[in-house]
């Protein structure tokens, strides 16, 4: 089996538990995989069940252990029974993924439906609250715990028109991460950020559409500048390992950002 091991000679993967948010495609679906294949124990979550079985399976087929568990993470008793399943399964959890996140409609600012900017909020912002509330307990009394955060659209200067409530949930999660981090730090609890920047998944396909199919925000994103390579989710899954291994326990409340395949900025928040 492909295990890692921590600098300290710590394998730090194996028949550990993990839960993995939007593990029914694209990034989270890359990262519950790999993890399987390093011997944790996958929880993979997400509103839907068909893609989360999918998932799964691809784990078990592949000699690991894995549960499919639907859940809406923008309700606290989702949420909440989610991880007592979790436990009841696989006895602990180590480490949590927050990736479960939408991308909303495109809109002005000024035209921006309110309950659309408050679903928003709720899945990308009140999500990983709910989630780290929860698992936050056991991983205190047990004085260990990695807790790894996906934001996004934090590069300088950038504007993506038309997606204010996306970026503003985002900017929210990473600094939700810093206060977290520095509140549980010294319970041995690691929280840190990733920005993996534009990736080829089905959000981004969503988002070209909703360009293209506007005569106001087409050509708007900078995305679309043929210049920017679009990562796949594989290319990101090496930073969130690292961050939940051993050998990033002399960091928390930070912020990784993913450039590009040969340009990775370490960031402090």
């Amino acid at each position: 089996m492909n295990v890692i091991e921590s600098t300290w000679g710590i394998d730090v993967f194996e028949n550990s538990t993990a839960i993995v948010t939007g593990a029914s495609k694209g990034l989270g679906q890359a990262i519950a995989l790999e993890l399987g294949k390093r011997g944790v124990n996958v929880a993979c979550v997400a509103r839907g069940q068909p893609g989360l079985e999918r998932v799964a399976t691809l784990i078990t087929d592949a000699g690991g252990h894995a549960c499919a568990i639907p859940c809406d993470v923008s309700r606290a008793e989702s949420v909440d029974r989610m991880v007592e399943q979790v436990r009841d399964q696989f006895g602990r959890v180590d480490m949590l993924i927050n990736n479960a996140g939408i991308q909303g409609p495109i809109a002005w600012i000024v035209d921006y439906d309110t309950a659309e900017w408050d679903r928003i909020m709720a899945v990308n912002l009140r999500g990983p609250f709910l989630c780290c509330r929860k698992v936050l307990p056991e991983m205190i009394a047990r004085r260990s715990g990695k807790i790894v955060n996906i934001a996004a659209g934090v590069a300088e200067e950038r504007v993506d028109y038309g997606v204010a409530a996306y970026y503003a949930s985002k900017a929210g999660l990473i600094n939700f991460t810093r206060q977290l981090a520095a509140e549980v730090k010294r319970y041995h609890v690691f929280v840190n950020a990733i920005d993996p920047g534009g990736m080829t998944t089905s959000m981004s396909d969503e988002i070209m559409s909703s360009e293209q199919a506007s005569d106001e925000f087409d050509g708007t994103q900078t995305n679309r500048d043929p210049s920017i390579r679009l990562r796949t989710p594989e290319e990101i899954v090496p930073m969130v390992m690292f961050l939940l291994s051993e050998d990033s326990n002399m960091m928390t409340g930070r912020l990784l950002q993913a450039s590009s395949r040969d340009d990775v900025q370490y960031l402090q928040l």
